[in-house]
């Protein structure tokens, strides 16, 4: 076959963007008995101009491979300008450009030919690195899997073969970053971090309570404050807009378990979030990919009667002006202690805590302190233009 065969264009219209979506299934994802099919519909969301959270603060191009017309990859490249703000002080962020829904045939001359169009296309706009992959930002799926393949990826995480690694690599690109997953299994909190969490749940002025689902865009706003002061110094930190956030309130609301999504008070202002929701890629994986009707009919029922038996522990985090101290820097313990207690009484056997940065030492030493396993990496790449 000749090289010829191989092309690689910018995707135009719906027909192009299905094709697109649906590349995974086209390489054969679904022989993978770990591989979960996304919910299709957030990412027609995430790439249509007039509702994507994502293009209301960047823009995106997307790109299919083909090969005597069948699509044998796909890329996204994009521009975050809530990124370019936040780290406009920041020399190593200086003009970044992101990929993105990375997925490819086990072909390096496939790979370099994404990649040679992705950075052709972040080139034209003045960039001078591509990271990734972000699908489309650090708040969406994000890295590819390099260990951990054994398991199923939970709700918000990406599944990948062992392959890809090696075929970003083959196109120049290096390790930016190591992502971890941690998991935590019932009962495997160690006496300490007990002693701790009880000491500070005792604290007259401090008090542990669950997500009220009734006034959730309030508690919504309540995580965004407490997200921004938590991470606003992480690597890779974007703030939540209020497009995102509306999506969450609106749609989030129905997976919440606020036995488990809580909410750390000190004389009654909001301190710190422990916000796990249920793993619902357990209940999600015949879909197929399609939220239609009957399959939303379908995900209520579960959620309802056959509720997951795991959790996704997404953020824990205290204010900065609470975690300094000596007296409330203790109230992560206190969280983490709360929402396994919480969750062994909902019938909960385990979950996944889920990303730390690889160099945030203290944070994964205190998360192996309280029992939990890293199980899973995801790796970020980047590459000078």
């Amino acid at each position: 076959m000749s090289a010829s065969a191989l092309e690689v264009a910018a995707v135009r219209g719906k027909k192009d963007l299905e094709e697109f979506l649906h590349l995974p299934w086209t390489l054969g994802m679904k022989g993978d008995p770990n591989w979960v099919p996304p919910l299709l519909d957030d990412y027609r969301r995430a790439l249509d101009p007039k509702r994507s959270p994502f293009l209301a603060h960047g823009e995106l191009e997307c790109f299919l491979a083909r090969e005597n017309g069948k699509a044998v990859g796909r890329i996204s490249a994009q521009i975050d300008f809530d990124f370019d703000k936040h780290w406009k002080d920041d020399p190593d962020s200086q003009g970044v450009a992101f990929f993105g829904f990375f997925e490819c045939a086990d072909r390096p001359e496939v790979a370099r030919a994404l990649f040679a169009a992705a950075e052709s296309w972040a080139k034209a706009k003045g960039r001078s690195k591509l990271r990734g992959p972000m699908t489309p930002d650090s708040k969406g799926e994000i890295g590819v899997l390099i260990d951990g393949f054994d398991t199923p990826p939970r709700i918000g995480m990406t599944h990948n073969k062992p392959y890809v690694g090696p075929l970003v690599e083959s196109a120049g690109y290096r390790k930016c970053k190591d992502l971890f997953a941690w998991w935590y299994t019932s009962g495997a909190i160690d006496e300490r971090t007990r002693r701790i969490a009880d000491r500070t749940r005792a604290l007259p002025n401090v008090k542990i309570r669950p997500v009220v689902l009734g006034e959730f865009r309030r508690e919504v706003d309540i995580i965004r404050e407490v997200y921004n002061s938590a991470w606003s110094k992480n690597w890779g930190f974007v703030p939540f807009s209020d497009k995102e956030l509306d999506i969450i309130a609106k749609e989030y609301k129905m997976f919440v378990d606020p036995e488990i999504a809580l909410v750390a008070e000190v004389d009654g202002k909001a301190a710190a979030i422990c916000f796990a929701i249920p793993d619902v890629n357990e209940l999600i994986k015949d879909f197929d990919g399609e939220l239609g009707p009957l399959n939303i009919a379908r995900l209520l029922y579960r959620i309802k009667f056959k509720r997951p038996k795991h959790a996704r522990l997404i953020l824990l985090g205290i204010k900065d002006e609470y975690r300094a101290s000596h007296r409330y820097g203790t109230l992560a313990a206190a969280l983490y202690v709360e929402v396994a207690e919480r969750g062994a009484k909902r019938g909960y056997v385990g979950g996944e805590l889920s990303w730390t940065l690889e160099d945030n030492v203290m944070i994964n030493r205190g998360i192996e302190r309280m029992g939990a396993k890293k199980y899973k990496t995801y790796r970020l790449y980047e590459k000078a233009l």
